[in-house]
């Protein structure tokens, strides 16, 4: 059974969307410098952790080689 209503619908608020910010880009990053010995181990801990299936376990062995290339 529908809702009966007596006068007008009250939507409420300007019609318009909001503006929204522009989206910045992301640069790619070659390095890692800025982490810290501990950081790195921290990501490589959790890594280690996830499971990974097909293509996705190829790139999580070149980012842990990456990773740990940076800690010795």
């Amino acid at each position: 059974m529908g809702i009966i209503r007596k006068g007008k619908a009250n939507l409420g608020g300007d019609p318009t969307p909001p503006k929204q910010a522009p989206i910045k880009q992301i640069s790619k990053v070659d390095s890692i410098e800025g982490f810290t010995e501990q950081e790195i181990n921290f990501i490589v801990a959790k890594l280690r952790q996830a499971t990974y299936q097909g293509s996705e376990f190829e790139l999580f062995y070149k980012v842990i080689s990456k990773l740990q290339n940076k800690l010795k």
